[in-house]
């Protein structure tokens, strides 16, 4: 986190973030925190039981990380800096994301928008992040 915990993290370069989480288990998520970054670059952090510790309810048959996200067909800093100028929130993303694929309407994008196949039967554990920043 740019400026909360450390300086930024300059282009090219890397940084290992040490921190120790005791008495938690479940979904967390990470953002950025220089200027709006924290719109496009943000991801989930799952913290598993201890070993031999189980879940607080019937272990699912499988999991799954789903990131709700924006999109902006522009670079962000403006969008930021227009918003800003004239007192007002971020204009309304052009696309909202699931895992950052935000469908087959955009070229840039991937064919197909995130699908999970289930099985009538089995249980699904869903760890949802909203990391979106407008509410609409």
């Amino acid at each position: 986190p740019a400026y909360i915990t450390q300086c930024p993290i300059m282009t090219g370069r890397s940084y290992a973030y040490d921190f120790n989480v005791t008495g938690q288990r479940g979904t967390l998520w990470w953002h950025a925190h220089i200027l709006w970054l924290r719109a496009t670059v943000h991801g989930a952090i799952v913290v598993m039981p201890k070993q031999g510790v189980p879940f607080p309810f019937p272990q699912p048959d499988q999991e799954a990380i789903i990131v709700l996200g924006e999109w902006w067909n522009a670079d962000v800093e403006e969008v930021e800096k227009q918003g800003n100028q004239l007192g007002l929130p971020p204009n309304m993303s052009d696309a909202h994301t699931i895992n950052g694929k935000p469908g087959p309407l955009f070229p840039c994008s991937d064919k197909h928008t995130y699908a999970l196949e289930v099985e009538a039967g089995k249980t699904y554990l869903l760890r949802i992040v909203n990391a979106a920043l407008n509410d609409e």
